[in-house]
């Protein structure tokens, strides 16, 4: 026990050595730098030795934060904190010391906490340590310096500057309504004392942005503000479009040019116009108006709208008035005249755009000649009796109706035959049916027409005349006709010429046409003609029936005597065999063909024959060896053998 006594008393004695003669300071926090500013930090300073004084500064302050004295064992104050920003606090026995900053400003960023421990009554027996402090600032709200909406003219340039106070420092960016702002319209500055950051933008006035947010975006960290913003009222002169009122045609009546506001701010108060720089003082709304429209008004018609915002704005459209085309004069040649001469017709037009010319023959509705975007036409023709007729010359570009004038044309010609006429002049018909003959004949002026018959026992022409059997028409175009002359019902007495004669005053023209009048045959004739064709009908069947007949009995017989004969010779050849035996040569292969059996691979036996007019079988047999040359032996069916 003695020895166990003195051992515990000298392990206090060491420790209570260690302790009087070491002299450490050690200092603690319970953060992890940098810290948010308004946070607490905790610190502890843990001091070795007899220090007869612990002190805690900072250069953040020109006083110490606080300080004791340690003398007695116990802990006295010589300096008390400031308990509105800090507390302090001492245990003598384990020489621990606290202090505490109940809120961190960014004031102490970069600034020193030390404790201090004093050992004699010099400056220059003392123990310390130290922690640098780090504080960051959060991003809380994003100000700008105008609060006001702003009203500015298109191009007009505004500084507006937008700030905040963070730490890492703020970087800022700028905003119309979501559309981001070139950082090269901004200047940024940076406090690192406060800490802040300012962004500056020179906004120049855009007509796309009235009525839109202007605002700022900052961003620290992983922190965006943004700020409230101020709405732009940007001013800036009316955009104008001048159009006339559909397509102008001489003749309409109030006719309308408009003056359309595409864009203003503020709104269009004043319209002026103009034309051909002469002001209009009667028209002052942004319409003009045109009572008549003439091709007179064709001009350049000027719009000037204001709005008190710079110069007016000023468009301005051409009117090209359109005119309908028409003819202004109409001159022809003689429109009366005999084939071969040359007609003229001559037209002056006018119009806006050029108008089209049209000659053509009315009724056909031909068209003879079209000229295109021209101010005159003529049509020229060397005249023939078919262009007698009616002719219109038409002008025309589109706008309401063509410009006509009708002219007829009269060429006088003696009566002749159509070229394209291509009548048989003589036809023939059985009698009872009915025919037509038909002619086209060109005659002007209008021709007499009459048809003559000359029957074919008679020599003397009669004039026919329309009944309820025969029917004459004349269809007339102008100086073609087309005639023609029908009989219904025709019989032999229609036998014989017509004739149709043609005249008029410059000359006569005949036309001939003989018809044939077949009589049909009569009834009892054709009867008896249809019984001789029958009986001939039924002669020739039964001959062609008995000669079928004949032709196969023929072949009947000829297959029973050929059945017959070919039992006969099976037995004849038996016997021949037996009577004249044959060296064997191993088995005989019989092959067929028609009366003829061959023998294949044997060559005793060349051929068996059968003879038709006698009924007796042929054999031809060949003995051969490998030495001999062969013996042909020829049997019959009477067992008759040769060699």
């Amino acid at each position: 026990m003695a020895w166990r006594n003195i051992f515990w008393i000298l392990v206090y004695c060491f420790v209570y050595f260690q302790r009087t003669t070491s002299r450490t300071v050690n200092l603690y926090v319970d953060k992890t730098f940098p810290v948010i500013e308004g946070e607490r930090i905790d610190f502890t300073c843990v001091v070795t030795g007899t220090p007869r004084s612990v002190h805690f500064e900072s250069s953040f302050l020109d006083n110490e934060i606080a300080s004791w004295i340690t003398q007695n064992d116990s802990c006295i104050y010589f300096q008390t904190p400031n308990r509105t920003f800090f507390d302090a606090s001492c245990d003598r026995p384990s020489l621990t010391f606290s202090m505490t900053i109940l809120r961190a400003s960014y004031s102490y960023h970069q600034h020193n906490v030390t404790c201090e421990a004093r050992y004699s009554g010099t400056n220059t027996d003392v123990s310390e340590g130290f922690i640098t402090v780090e504080v960051n600032v959060p991003l809380v709200a994003v100000d700008m310096e105008i609060k006001e909406n702003i009203t500015l003219q298109e191009n007009e340039e505004v500084n507006v500057t937008c700030s905040a106070r963070s730490r890492p420092l703020p970087h800022f960016t700028w905003f119309v309504s979501g559309r981001q702002i070139h950082d090269t319209y901004t200047i940024t500055t940076f406090d690192e004392t406060v800490p802040s950051g300012t962004s500056t933008l020179t906004y120049t006035g855009n007509r796309t942005d009235n009525s839109e947010r202007l605002y700022c975006v900052a961003e620290s960290g992983e922190k965006h503000r943004e700020s409230s913003g101020i709405f732009l009222s940007i001013t800036y002169p009316p955009d104008i479009d001048v159009y006339p009122n559909g397509i102008p045609i001489e003749g309409n009546q109030q006719y309308n040019i408009s003056c359309l506001i595409l864009d203003s701010n503020p709104s269009v108060n004043n319209f002026r116009w103009y034309i051909n720089s002469e002001l209009v003082s009667e028209q002052t709304s942004n319409i003009l108006t045109i009572g008549y429209l003439n091709r007179t008004d064709t001009n350049n018609y000027t719009c000037n709208a204001t709005n008190g915002i710079g110069d007016p704005t000023i468009d301005f459209v051409f009117l090209d008035v359109l005119y309908k085309g028409s003819i202004l004069m109409f001159t022809t040649t003689n429109t009366s005249m005999t084939e071969g001469q040359t007609y003229t017709a001559y037209v002056d037009v006018e119009g806006k755009p050029l108008p089209n010319v049209t000659w053509t023959r009315d009724k056909t509705d031909a068209i003879l000649l079209t000229e295109n975007d021209v101010t005159n036409s003529s049509l020229n023709m060397t005249s023939m009796c078919e262009d007698t007729g009616n002719y219109t010359v038409s002008v025309d570009n589109g706008l309401i109706q063509p410009d006509r004038r009708h002219f007829r044309l009269s060429v006088f010609c003696s009566p002749h035959k159509d070229q394209s006429t291509n009548n048989p002049d003589e036809i023939s018909i059985e009698a009872g049916g009915m025919f037509t003959l038909e002619t086209k004949i060109v005659a002007f002026p209008q021709p007499n027409i009459t048809w003559y018959f000359r029957s074919n026992s008679s020599q003397t022409n009669r004039i026919l005349i329309s009944d309820n059997n025969v029917l004459i028409s004349d269809i007339s175009n102008d100086a073609i006709h087309l005639l023609t002359l029908t009989i219904e019902k025709t019989n032999s007495s229609h036998s014989g010429q017509y004739t149709l004669m043609v005249h008029n005053s410059i000359g006569q023209d005949n036309t001939s046409f003989t018809v044939n009048i077949i009589e049909a045959h009569s009834e009892s004739s054709v009867k008896v003609e249809a019984i001789v064709a029958g009986v001939l009908g039924a002669v020739v069947f039964i001959i062609l029936a008995a000669c079928v007949v004949n032709c196969y009995r023929k072949m009947k017989r000829k297959e029973k005597q050929r059945k017959r004969s070919w039992r006969s010779s099976s037995k004849d050849i038996d016997d021949i065999i037996k009577e004249n035996p044959i060296e064997d040569f191993g088995p005989i292969e019989p092959a067929y063909t028609s009366n003829t059996m061959y023998y294949k691979n044997q060559p005793s036996i060349q051929s068996i024959e059968t003879d038709e007019n006698t009924n007796k079988i042929y054999a031809k047999v060949i003995k051969q060896t490998t030495r001999q040359q062969p013996e042909v032996v020829i049997a019959d069916s009477d067992a008759n053998t040769s060699k």
